[in-house]
């Protein structure tokens, strides 16, 4: 019994060591490309994604952003049923904290990327967050309703 109640406490104190992680639920990193703050597993919008703006692989990007939008293609999947519940986060290349944009909205973008045959905006602000110069960022989609990520979507640098 003793050792069964030492297992018990072990347990208890890695549950509570991984709850109170801090840094706004960050966790370690898992796999698959996701970004640390993501410990809930992989997720899949259920559609083609791209970066609308910045552009893809786009370098030189003003670190006074605003806001990141990307391109989905078409309507009927995950991300268009429940675009209120992803975001955007960055995660530069150094492993920095993660910066997570606000829910999603849809949007215009007549002069975006026209990459798919049913092209859908979507724009995630990153309220006011001034992005260092100079760094490179990895962007992912992550929905704040479960805790998932994407892996990489695209990439910029400032």
């Amino acid at each position: 019994m003793h050792h069964r109640s030492l297992v018990t406490a072990a347990c208890a104190a890695l549950a509570l060591a991984a709850c109170s992680s801090g840094g706004g639920g960050s966790t370690a990193p898992v796999g698959g490309g996701l970004p640390p703050a993501y410990g809930g597993g992989q997720c899949n919008p259920g559609t083609a994604v791209q970066l609308a703006n910045p552009l893809p692989n786009q370098s030189g990007v003003n670190p006074n952003l605003g806001s990141i939008t990307i391109v989905a293609n078409g309507s009927n999947n995950a991300l268009y049923s429940s675009y209120q519940s992803w975001q955007i986060v960055l995660q530069d290349t150094y492993g920095d904290q993660p910066i997570f944009g606000s829910p999603f909205q849809l949007v215009p973008d007549p002069n975006g990327p026209h990459p798919f045959a049913s092209d859908f905006y979507y724009q995630s602000s990153l309220n006011g967050q001034l992005l260092p110069a100079g760094y490179n960022w990895n962007v992912f989609l992550g929905n704040v309703a479960t805790g998932c990520g994407t892996n990489v979507i695209g990439t910029f640098s400032t």
